[in-house]
């Protein structure tokens, strides 16, 4: 018994040191790669019949809500509700948009000139939903809300609705973080839908380009941003001014001015055109790597 002991011990040694002297295998490392790999989902009917537009399309000022079932008691009327709306035209069975002209309640500008870019593309409209004309009576006619993006309320105008055209969406895209210029259509976010000034995935801006430049719906554009500390934020440019590198350097670096501008732009996110007019695009945003501002620049991307 003691010697099938000993022999088993021996046994088990002799397993350990060859364990110990097999060399583990080395993983390899995944190769360095800048592309991004991310999915959107398709615009919803919100998404495309919610977003809003700039256009210099003069609408019918007559054609408008005058009130609701509770008027006075009620000013804002949503969800599934009814408005009554006066002007000419209506017929039963009608369907119309609503909608809204816009004013920024931002006094000041996010980048210079912007309040002028906005001006040069047309007037600002929200989407407020759609609705259809259920009965005539008189000058007024009853509508019922069909969709509700926002309440609507005494002032906004209808216009005859229109189907939206459907779009081919990704459903997975590679961003390279640091694109090559694509020489395509340029262009900036002049606007957001809900005047914010900070941006990420699902928001819908207005760009400075249209079908006048072959633009469409279902295009994609990218936003960039390069390094050049005037063409920045400036509170983010101030960072050039603060000591950079370690405090263990000899002859720490410094990043110039000149430098800066000739570092390459990168890729803030991508976004799908919703909706053209001649002058201007709605987009949404479907993928974002960092927050993207008003006044950044994009590009229109090609086929992937």
């Amino acid at each position: 018994m003691k010697k099938i002991f000993l022999v088993a011990v021996a046994l088990i040694a002799i397993s350990a040191m060859a364990q110990q002297s097999t060399p583990a295998p080395q993983s390899q490392a995944a190769p360095a790669s800048s592309n991004i790999m991310e999915t959107s989902e398709a615009p919803t009917p919100s998404d495309l019949y919610c977003s809003g537009f700039i256009s210099k399309e003069n609408y019918n000022p007559a054609n408008q809500v005058t009130g609701g079932e509770d008027t006075p008691a009620q000013t804002l009327i949503g969800g599934r509700g009814v408005v009554l709306v006066s002007g000419s035209g209506y017929q039963e069975g009608q369907e119309y948009t609503v909608l809204r002209a816009l004013r920024d309640p931002n006094l000041r500008e996010q980048y210079k000139g912007q309040h002028g870019d906005i001006a040069s593309l047309g007037q600002p409209y929200a989407q407020l939903g759609r609705v259809r004309i259920a009965a005539l009576r008189g000058t007024t006619a009853v509508a019922e809300i069909e969709l509700s993006c926002q309440p609507m309320t005494t002032g906004d105008i209808l216009i005859p609705f229109q189907e939206r055209q459907p779009m081919a969406y990704r459903k997975a895209t590679t961003m390279e973080r640091f694109p090559a210029g694509t020489g395509k259509v340029g262009a900036k976010i002049v606007m957001s839908s809900e005047f914010d000034l900070l941006l990420g995935r699902g928001q819908k801006v207005y760009l400075n380009v249209g079908s006048d430049k072959g633009i469409k719906v279902g295009d994609y554009f990218r936003a960039v941003r390069g390094y050049d500390p005037d063409k920045i934020e400036p509170v983010e440019a101030l960072s050039y001014k603060s000591p950079v590198g370690d405090d263990t350097q000899k002859n720490p670096g410094k990043v110039t001015k000149e430098i800066a501008k000739k570092l390459p732009e990168r890729n803030l996110g991508e976004m799908i055109v919703l909706n053209v007019t001649p002058t201007s695009s709605t987009a949404m945003i479907t993928n974002s790597l960092e927050s993207i501002e008003v006044g950044d620049h994009v590009e229109l991307e090609g086929e992937q």
